[in-house]
């Protein structure tokens, strides 16, 4: 070991003693179709006050990428993902290079079943996700509006507060200047309280495109999920307090995303119709 390094490995070791724990019992990746045991990833580096450790524990995580013509954005987010993740890329018949990029950053490429749509594309990932033996599931949109730094956080909270899904609100978060609207904002604030009260709870972003799912929550909604569209999300939501799972959100981070939006403004006001429906599905199913 070079003797410039000496000090900062007796802070690391002085560290661990002090009570640094983590739990490592079933980590797995994916790599060319084959399952293996994963690694504990820890990365180390100085900074002024010492030694700065980050430690990324994605070796029982399958990230979740629904695409449709996201050859700019895809290729942001999986240059993004924390080194050694395992990402799937739901494709809907993309006509531009999203898949052509996606393979290009090792990512598991499988083309969405059940329709056309976002909805179709979801339960297609969660599909695949329970053919395997990954521990925890996370969905991140394809366009590069969800900044893919924000995993540790979101599966910290999954954790940490005993939480079976996690939402990664965009209302709370930091925004990127000039990427949500304001008309924008207030229709997912005001959908996302409404449904939130519903349940007695108070959530902002219940149509955010950044979630986390335990292996349990996708046992429980799979099977219930019909939402071909952009509606997918509401249903989760739904189906989630309806089955008695703990959900709770996160600020995220939101950026511009690349290419233009295909959640045009008839999609959104589609998707008031679609609150009332699972409204009124809560309460009589």
């Amino acid at each position: 070991m070079r003797p410039h390094l000496i000090p900062n490995f007796l802070r690391l070791l002085l560290l661990i003693k002090l009570g640094f724990r983590t739990s490592c019992s079933k980590f797995k990746t994916e790599k060319k179709g084959k399952l293996h045991r994963g690694k504990l990833h820890v990365r180390m580096s100085t900074c002024a006050n010492g030694i700065s450790l980050s430690v990324n524990l994605i070796g029982g995580l399958l990230v979740m990428v629904p695409t449709l013509n996201e050859e700019l954005g895809i290729r942001r987010v999986l240059e993004g993902m924390p080194r050694g993740s395992v990402v799937l890329v739901v494709d809907g018949g993309s006509t531009d290079k999203t898949v052509e990029v996606a393979k290009q950053h090792d990512a598991i490429v499988r083309k969405q079943r059940f329709g056309r749509g976002k909805g179709s594309a979801v339960r297609t990932g969660m599909e695949y996700f329970l053919g395997t033996d990954y521990d925890i599931l996370c969905m991140i949109d394809g366009d590069g509006s969800n900044d893919p730094r924000e995993l540790p956080k979101m599966i910290e909270a999954l954790n940490s507060r005993n939480a079976e899904v996690v939402l990664g609100s965009r209302i709370r978060g930091e925004r990127e200047k000039g990427a949500m609207g304001p008309f924008t904002f207030f229709c997912n604030l005001i959908v996302s309280l409404i449904l939130g009260l519903r349940f007695l709870r108070i959530f902002t972003d219940v149509q955010t495109g950044y979630w986390a799912f335990s292996r349990k929550a996708v046992e429980t909604l799979y099977s219930n999920l019909k939402a071909e569209g952009f509606e997918i999300e509401m249903e989760i939501f739904v189906l989630t307090f309806g089955a008695g799972l703990k959900c709770i959100e996160v600020p995220v981070r939101y950026e511009k995303r690349s290419g233009k939006t295909k959640f045009r403004l008839l999609l959104r006001f589609r998707n008031f119709g679609y609150l009332v429906y699972y409204l009124l599905h809560s309460f009589w199913g």
